[in-house]
């Protein structure tokens, strides 16, 4: 048995710039996406890599809400579903999706981290949406929950210590520590550039050395 699928697809603008936005079976642009992922290129400045990014998570996103005759405008409300599909539902292979259904003991497919990538960009996408007029209002109470600056560590609240209130996603795996740990270390590593004033003025970049 096949479902519909839903892909990230290459747009070339005139003037030589490119996005990505996510086609159907039938190479039709899916309107919504598309506008969001165009504003985010070219609105918000975003990179092209990222736009493919998203492209591929929301097609997963439209892909599962077809497969299971839910209207993307309201899915947000069973993302936890979603997951579980994620984590079991295998990538297609040469174009076609096949519908598979894991028993007990299956292995998952993908990690906690690519989950939780995908959440982000269905959660933009839902949110835009919304802004849009091309979803409730009430999505977002699905997606998001009301949350204050208690439960962050004290280096995230600022020298003032204030409490603050903030929306916090309502899906989301628990990624394992060591991974955390190793992306942070790597962010130090190759992330941190210093620009240091040399004695005769000039200005010369820094960067860390790797231990």
């Amino acid at each position: 048995m096949q479902e519909l699928l839903m892909r990230a697809f290459p747009v070339v603008m005139p003037s030589g710039q490119k996005y990505w936005t996510v086609i159907d079976d039938d190479l039709e642009i899916v309107p919504v996406a598309d506008h969001w992922l165009r504003n985010l290129r070219f609105g918000r400045d975003r990179a092209e890599l990222t736009t493919k990014a998203y492209a591929g998570s929301l097609a997963l996103y439209l892909r599962w809400c077809r497969a299971t005759s839910r209207p993307w405008p309201s899915a947000g409300r069973d993302l936890g579903l979603f997951m579980v599909w994620l984590k079991y539902t295998p990538a297609p292979r040469d174009g076609v999706a096949v519908v598979v259904r894991s028993g007990p003991g299956a292995d998952p497919v993908r990690c906690e981290r690519r989950i939780n990538r995908v959440l982000v960009a269905v959660r933009g996408l839902l949110s835009y949406a919304v802004s849009a007029g091309e979803a409730p209002r009430g999505v977002l109470g699905q997606i998001y929950e009301l949350a204050d600056s208690r439960d962050l560590p004290a280096e995230a609240t600022g020298e003032d210590g204030g409490l603050f209130y903030r929306l916090r996603p309502v899906h989301r795996l628990r990624e394992p520590v060591a991974d955390v740990a190793r992306r942070r270390r790597a962010r130090m590593r190759t992330g941190v550039v210093q620009t240091v004033k040399a004695s005769s003025g000039s200005s010369r970049t820094r960067r860390p050395r790797t231990p």
